[in-house]
């Protein structure tokens, strides 16, 4: 039987076709990440394609407050990430703050069995959180914030997923880093 465009394709075309999906949005998200220097397009975009790549149903970028040290939902998508844009954590409260003191990565298959988690967005949201992948935002040893994906669609999230996530992690700190220094110039 031969495949044609509309059938899924076989395990072994999937697989080959990952990387490839992964090349081009590590293309997209570099042609954003230097194209511009507005912070909310750049992060905007990154977001869009991170979640399209892990298929995730609800997702948040989060900055450290440099006053307080507490982390802020900069951007939020999914059910009810509207009710959460006003939440802030402190630092080391939830998932999102743990990785942002701690500056490691974290991946939580089952919420309900981590310490770490908090139900405060949850609640706020009426959003049911199952599991998490959370990535701190470095530059230069200094935590600018976390990017946190809830809830992968098809399957668990991977340990593949956490290394991608770190990746792109990486170079939007950097971006994010050049947006503030180009602002901070600016004014």
């Amino acid at each position: 039987m031969t495949q044609t465009g509309g059938e899924n394709p076989s395990p072994d075309r999937a697989e080959t076709h990952r990387p490839m999906m992964h090349l081009s949005t590590f293309n997209e998200i570099g042609k954003a990440l230097t194209s511009s220097l507005e912070l909310n397009e750049i992060l905007n975009i990154v977001m869009e394609k991170i979640s399209l790549l892990l298929k995730t149903k609800n997702w948040a970028l989060l900055l450290v407050d440099e006053d307080s040290g507490e982390l802020r939902f900069e951007i939020a998508v999914g059910p009810g990430a509207e009710k959460i844009k006003d939440l802030r954590l402190k630092p080391g409260e939830g998932v999102a703050g743990w990785v942002a003191r701690e500056r490691k990565a974290l991946l939580v298959h089952d919420v309900g069995k981590d310490p770490r988690f908090c139900k405060k967005a949850d609640d706020m949201s009426k959003f049911k959180t199952s599991s998490i992948i959370c990535v701190p935002l470095m530059t230069r040893g200094r935590c600018l914030g976390v990017i946190e994906l809830l809830n992968k669609v098809e399957e668990s999230f991977t340990e593949d997923d956490l290394t991608l996530l770190n990746t792109i992690a990486d170079y939007t700190a950097i971006a994010i880093e050049n947006s503030i220094y180009y602002k901070q110039v600016q004014e």
